[in-house]
């Protein structure tokens, strides 16, 4: 029985030094709606090519939209082109400033979010050619009005990244 247990301890604590660690990253409020900084930057590789993606938080971002103060949490994750220049890197505090610009300055006081969402992508990836897949997700907290929190998440993509991955 001693033996036993002994197998059972030496087995538990392998298994928990083997294990592969994980852990969260929180990120702070942003005061005054400014972006929080980056989520999350990394690259892979697919099918020996380098992919690279970076995202990052605004976090309770306050808008006026469909009659109502409302406070949101958008993130952004973008892939960009294969084998993107140095130079071509665009920075990320731009496109957030393009994001707040929008949202505070929406033309359209009805439109429900998924169509807010599907503007700004839309903006985003025009105005941005290093970047090949874009995702954009809003969450909206409770209001009086809309007692649910709510998210729409829109991903585009160019139409010359959908070729390449068909032909692979």
């Amino acid at each position: 029985m001693g033996q036993l247990w002994r197998s059972v301890v030496a087995f538990a604590l392998l298994a928990t030094l083997c294990a592969p660690l994980c852990y969260s990253q929180s990120t702070q409020a942003s005061s005054g709606n400014k972006p929080a900084r980056v989520v999350a930057q990394h690259t892979a590789h697919r099918n020996g090519e380098l992919v690279e993606e970076f995202s990052f938080l605004i976090k309770d971002f306050k808008v006026d939209h469909q009659s109502e103060l409302n406070t949101l949490n958008i993130s952004i994750s973008y892939r960009y082109v294969v084998n993107i220049p140095n130079a071509d890197y665009p920075d990320f505090r731009l496109l957030a400033k393009d994001v707040e610009t929008l949202l505070t300055n929406y033309p359209n006081e009805v439109d429900y979010w998924e169509i807010v969402n599907k503007n700004l992508t839309s903006l985003l990836m025009k105005k941005y050619p290093a970047i090949s897949r874009l995702t954009s997700e809003i969450t909206a907290d409770p209001t009086r009005q809309d007692p649910y929190v709510r998210s729409s998440r829109v991903t585009r993509e160019r139409a010359a990244t959908k070729a390449m991955r068909k032909r692979s």
